[in-house]
């Protein structure tokens, strides 16, 4: 859509992260007790975080794992309670995310990586701060993919290379009753599954942060959804939202 909507949209949109260096995971162990270690400068950012590559030394099934750290790029995080959206949303998405393996009997179920919130308690970095608190989450290995976006963009070809991710999309507004909606699904297709990082929850209420677009972003994602076969197979195609209500919302909020 080239016109004044997306314009306005795209202050909020949830880009995919831009790599700015090849990440080193030269790290060694400082067998003190310490979670993790992490790099002093980002490897990559997008719209509102940045990552930093890592390596965890706990717990002892992770150790020596390559993982990633993340921070807000407006703001420090003091308090462990700044990063409950994030929570909120990731949990939200996983729920929904393990229920649409069960309804859709997918081969290739959809998961959200695994990740906690940490406290920094020493190092000096460009821009994180000690007693800063992070998220630090797997790093996910493979071709990693921008599938769907918050704004209604849908990757080229996805529908017939990556089916689920626009029927798990549509599948999640439907079981909700049209009240939430997973969306911004990015990460990496193994043989036996999905891998996605930093969802985005649509809500009718907007509760979900700064990319939870509402009813705008649900709006424009079924202005370009194509069902798809597994759509079929859940028996969702023709359930959709009243795109007309949803225009006239558009055109009363954005002129």
């Amino acid at each position: 859509f080239n016109d004044p909507l997306e314009l306005n949209l795209n202050l909020h949109c949830s880009a995919p992260f831009i790599e700015m260096s090849r990440p080193n995971w030269d790290f060694e162990d400082p067998s003190d007790g310490t979670d993790a270690s992490f790099a002093s400068a980002p490897f990559a950012e997008g719209t509102s975080r940045r990552a930093y590559r890592a390596m965890r030394w706990t717990p002892a099934a992770k150790y020596g794992q390559k993982a990633v750290v993340k921070e807000y790029k407006d703001m420090y995080s003091w308090a462990q309670g700044d990063w409950d959206t994030a929570v909120n949303t990731y949990k939200k998405a996983k729920d929904l995310a393990d229920r649409f393996n069960v309804e859709s009997r997918t081969n290739t179920p959809i998961r959200i990586v695994d990740y906690n919130i940490q406290k920094v308690i020493s190092g000096n970095r460009e821009t994180l701060k000690l007693n800063e608190w992070v998220m630090v989450e797997d790093f996910l290995e493979g071709d990693f993919q921008k599938y769907i976006s918050n704004s209604g963009w849908v990757k080229p070809g996805c529908v017939s290379e990556y089916p689920s991710m626009p029927a798990f999309a549509h599948w999640s507004w439907v079981h909700t009753g049209g009240s939430l909606m997973v969306s911004d699904l990015q990460g990496v297709r193994y043989d036996s599954k999905y891998v996605l990082t930093d969802p985005v929850i649509l809500s009718l209420e907007g509760g979900y942060g700064s990319t939870d677009l509402s009813l705008v972003g649900m709006g424009l994602f079924f202005l370009s959804h194509e069902c798809t076969d597994m759509c079929r197979s859940l028996g969702i195609v023709i359930k959709r939202p009243d795109m007309s209500a949803i225009k006239q919302f558009m055109n009363s909020e954005f002129g």
